[in-house]
This record gives C-alpha cells, structure tokens and sequence, in this order.
C-alpha cells in the first residue's frame, strides 16, 4: 500500500553527488506490511545524518535516523494505533528508500524499531535517543559483555573501563549504562567545564582530553587503583585532531588482552565497531573503496541493546538521562545548516532535535 501525505512533505535531502538541500515532495510514501506512518513531531540530529553520505556513500535519500512522532496507521495486529506517540530509529545501507529519513514531516519506520513514549520520557528527548543509546549498549553489552542493568544485580567489574569523549551522547550514554551494570572504576575524558556532570552520571575518574599529560595521568590513577590495567576502551568521539583520539586511547591500554572499540571505522583493526543498525546486513561503500562492503547482521546483538534502550526509556529521569536536548526552531534551511555542523563535529555540547513540521 501507499500513503499519501495529506500536505507538503518537506525534507533534508542529499543527492547522489552528495549535495545537501531542503525538498518539498507530494509524492506517495510505499508502506510495507509491517511499517508505521509517522507524522513527525520531533527528528534527532546525529553526526551520521551527513557521515553516512559523505564517508560511507549512503545517498540520493532523506537524512536521518531518530525520530519521535504519531502513528497515522498501523498494520493488522500490531501492539501500535492511530495516534500513539512513538519514537525509535529507521534503516539504512546503501540504496536507502527515502521515505525512511527522519528529517522529513511524514515518514515510514518499521514496527519492530519504534517504541511507545512512556510519560517520563519527554517528545524531545525520545527523538534524540535510540541512536546514541543503541550504539553505547552495542560497546557496553555486546563487545565488552557486562551485564544488562538489572540482570546482575549482584555482578561487580573493579577492573577500571576508559570512555574517551565522555560528554558525547554516545559517551554520556556509555558512561551510565556501565555504571548501571556494576562497573565501578569508569575512566572518562572530556573538557573540564563537563568534570561535575559526568561523576553526577557515574564517571569516578575524569580527565581534560587536551591535557599534554593526560595518558599519563591516567596511567597513573588506574596504578593507584590497583584493580588491574584498563580492560575495555570505548572511544566514543574518534576525533582527528590534533593528535586521534584512538592513538591516546591505545596509549592509555597496556593489556594486550583488552576489548577495544570505536564509534567509527579505524585503520588500527584492534578496535570494533559499534553501531545502531545491527539488526540487518549493512551495505556501504566507504570512500577510498571502490567496491561496496556488507557488515553481516547481528540480531541477538541487536535485541541486546534494544533491552538497554528499553531500559533506559523505562528509567528516564530517574537514572538515565541525556542532560541537554535543544530543540531547533527556524527555517528547514536553518536546521540543514545545524545538521552539517553537527556532521562536521563543529555544534559542541548536547543533543539537538529539529520540530516539525519543518517550516
């Protein structure tokens, strides 16, 4: 079946040359047997919307990926109806259909990756979490192995855990969900003005990233800590500049045994890939390979993290939270504007939403 949206459907569009644009469409929107139709309320803004085009050549669609609005209509027998309000994240690869992008008024998303916004999860801050939150469970719970929050409650991890970039959503993410685990030396990275927030959240040890000392400043602590050597990285920014956050993370790494991982593709193979989508193949083309490449489905992995994100969405505000959402008022042209800022890392601090209908 098709759904055909009652007004103008405008969107953030990239083309096949990569060429970022606002678009109007009327065009029908193809639902399939088990996919929603959301009318947008909120669509969260992540570095990917514009990485994936740019570095791993997902393009000629809608950007992005999170999202939180109403369902217009629901396949037979769903737990979903008209009018729920609903969050959760859409599919990706290459070849991706446009209407799965979230930065679009109304858009399609599969039922098995969406969820009902509970009263103690604000609009906003729904459409600002799936991603982030899945690809912080995907390090925590998959890779690393600690257990669910919940699931353990007697499991207790001494052995100190590194978080670079642990004021990133990613790593704001990462840093509660081992504190909610049993992890009880978390080792973060971020800049000073974010120190007091991060042990708010769990962090026991933190660290200014630009500090010329700072390996050795965390060598040191996790010698006092006398708990063993780090025995799980997470580097959750991947920054370049001035010196990659992964080089001072392996510096930081003395056991030849540890669990390294990060948010984007690395040259050094000793670090894993996180990601959101792990429920199908994954089809890309990065850029410097000419032929595309598919990173083979994961599904129990995918469940996993969705039982944290579930988690997380059940304790929203009482041991969960993503401390600044901003919501993006303005023009669509505004909103793709903060959309490349945020893709080329350059927004700073927080998570921002763009409300719709996009103007």
């Amino acid at each position: 079946m098709s759904f055909t949206p009652p007004k103008t459907n405008r969107r953030l569009y990239v083309d096949a040359d990569c060429n970022f644009s606002v678009r109007d469409t009327s065009s029908p929107l193809l639902v399939g047997d088990n996919e929603l139709v959301i009318e947008n309320i909120y669509s969260g803004v992540n570095p990917a919307d514009t990485k994936h085009a740019t570095i791993l050549g997902i393009r000629a669609t809608t950007l992005g990926y999170d999202f939180c609005g109403r369902v217009l209509s629901s396949p037979p027998g769903s737990s979903f109806k008209q009018g729920d309000v609903v969050a959760g994240l859409t599919p990706s690869g290459l070849g991706r259909a446009e209407k799965y992008g979230t930065h679009q008024d109304y858009l399609i998303c599969p039922e098995d990756m969406a969820f009902k916004v509970p009263g103690n999860l604000p609009e906003a801050h729904a459409a600002s979490l799936p991603v982030v939150a899945l690809v912080a469970a995907d390090a925590m719970f998959n890779f690393f192995k600690f257990p669910l929050p919940g699931s353990n409650d007697s499991f207790v991890h001494q052995q100190p855990i590194l978080i670079w970039g642990g004021s990133s959503s990613a790593g704001l993410c990462a840093v509660q969900f081992a504190r909610a685990s049993g992890c009880r030396n978390i080792i973060v990275t971020a800049s000073p003005a974010r120190h007091d927030m991060l042990k708010s959240l769990g962090a026991t040890h933190v660290f200014d990233y630009k500090s010329p000392t700072v390996v050795d400043d965390i060598l040191l602590t996790v010698k006092a800590l006398d708990q063993g050597p780090i025995g799980h990285a997470f580097d959750a920014v991947c920054a370049v500049e001035p010196t990659p956050s992964a080089a001072l993370v392996s510096q930081c790494v003395k056991d030849p045994a540890a669990i390294l991982v990060g948010i984007t593709i690395l040259k050094d193979e000793r670090f894993k890939l996180p990601f959101s989508l792990a429920k199908d193949d994954w089809t890309i083309r990065v850029n410097g390979h000419a032929n595309p490449i598919t990173i083979p489905a994961r599904p129990d992995d995918y469940w996993k993290s969705w039982s944290a994100l579930q988690w997380a969405v059940a304790n929203y505000g009482q041991g969960f939270e993503l401390p600044h959402v901003e919501v993006l008022e303005g023009s669509a042209e505004h909103v793709l504007r903060e959309v490349i800022q945020v893709g080329n890392l350059s927004r700073g601090f927080g998570k921002i939403v763009a409300r719709h209908p996009l103007s």
